[in-house]
């Protein structure tokens, strides 16, 4: 009897580690499972929604409403500013952001851009369509065999921890030059006018300024802080780092358009519940 007993308990205590095995099994799946379908989706590399925004992208900046860079003899004197920084960011980290404050205003291009973007979710838009994460870069983004690319794109995404502020920096000009009128723009842009003179690293409470009239809200902090942050955040986040160095280097210039440029667009999907990045290139004939 002590003999069954003793393999009655043993079996007993089988069933009992085979079922706690399977229960944590089929925990860990059902859990792990999605978890591992949601990574999978959040980096999302040149798939045919991304390709679609890039398309269209690349329509603004060939149209003629966009001349920035390839022309700037037409623009007033804040554009012609505006055109000398972009022309500057090209020259020293081969790359320029593109926005719809760039376009022309005429036949309603601007507010076409502005819409655009949004619509498409491009990442860090705001709602007039500018500090969007759409980058403007030579067809050739990385080293060229046998000659010397300035500057080769790929090096400056892979070594430089650069801030949005310093993309602009003119020749001589500070950075904490760069710093204040980043924020101020910021801030004007976002209707908040007495920015200018305040410096990004303090209090967002302290960008309100009653002498002037603005006084402290809800609304005029968040604009403040909205700015603070995106004055000191940096341009390259370590998924666009590793999209442009996942990409060829391009050494020729496309065959069969002759395309100069290549516009990289990066996308924040947050519709339908959705959280994720995704990232596509397209070549601009220019």
């Amino acid at each position: 009897m002590k003999k069954l007993n003793s393999k009655g308990f043993i079996l007993a205590e089988t069933l009992i580690v085979c079922v706690f095995l399977m229960v944590m099994f089929t925990m860990i799946y059902t859990n792990f499972y999605p978890i591992i379908g949601e990574y999978e989706k959040r980096e999302n590399y040149d798939d045919v929604d991304g390709k679609y925004v890039a398309y269209w992208v690349k329509k603004l900046v060939e149209s003629d409403s966009y001349k920035l860079v390839f022309d700037s003899s037409i623009y007033g004197e804040d554009m012609v500013r505006s055109s000398i920084k972009r022309v500057k960011s090209m020259n020293q980290y081969g790359y320029m952001r593109f926005e719809c404050k760039d376009m022309l205003t005429e036949n309603n291009q601007r507010d076409v851009c502005k819409n655009l973007v949004n619509s498409f979710e491009i990442s860090n838009c705001d709602a007039e369509g500018n500090g969007c994460d759409i980058f403007i870069t030579h067809y050739q983004i990385g080293p060229k065999t046998g000659t010397t690319i300035t500057p080769n794109f790929k090096n400056t995404v892979k070594n430089n921890e650069m801030r949005r502020y310093e993309e602009q920096c003119l020749e001589g000009q500070s950075k904490d030059d760069c710093r204040r009128e980043y924020f101020s723009t910021c801030c004007k842009n976002k209707g908040l006018r007495t920015c200018y003179n305040v410096d990004a690293n303090t209090l967002a409470e302290a960008y309100v300024n009653e002498a002037e009239g603005v006084y402290a809200s809800d609304e005029n902090n968040n604009i403040a802080r909205y700015c603070r942050r995106m004055t000191n955040s940096r341009v390259f986040s370590s998924a666009i780092k590793d999209y442009v160095l996942s990409l060829p280097d391009y050494t020729i210039r496309h065959a069969t358009t002759e395309a100069s440029y290549r516009v990289i667009v990066v996308v924040h999907h947050q519709k339908d519940y959705n959280d994720y990045y995704s990232f596509s290139t397209m070549e601009v004939i220019k």
